[in-house]
Parts: C-alpha cells; sequence; structure tokens
C-alpha cells in the first residue's frame, strides 16, 4: 500500500519539523521519526481506528499533540 501527504497536510507537517527543531535538534527528529512510525502502523492495519466519517480515520502519534 503506498500513501501520499495531501499538500496542506505536507505543510503542516513540515512546519511543525522546523518548529521542534528549533526547540532542539533532536526533537524535531523524534516528531519525523514518530510521525514514520504512524504511518507504518497505518499501513498496517489500516482498519484498526475509529471512523470519524465514510474515509477518514484518525491515528494519533506519540508524545507530540
Amino acid at each position: 500500500m503506498k500513501y501520499r501527504f495531501h499538500p496542506y497536510a505536507k505543510q503542516e507537517f513540515e512546519e511543525a519539523v522546523i518548529y521542534y527543531q528549533q526547540i532542539s535538534k533532536n526533537l524535531g527528529d523524534d516528531f519525523i521519526e514518530e510521525v514514520e512510525n504512524a504511518i507504518a502502523r497505518i499501513l498496517n492495519f489500516p482498519e484498526a481506528w475509529s471512523p470519524l466519517s465514510a474515509n477518514t480515520r484518525r491515528c494519533r502519534v506519540n508524545r507530540f499533540p
């Protein structure tokens, strides 16, 4: 299975990485890793989370709001 970010989500992700890197380079890297882990969980178990709508589910990342 493949995935892609919506352009707005990609922009939000990149801005979040910059924000966390300004706090600490390691924190930015940790955020990227957490998002990558969440994507891996979604790809492995795409129906594991409760639906928000007909085509939407939510998978939250650990450690980051």
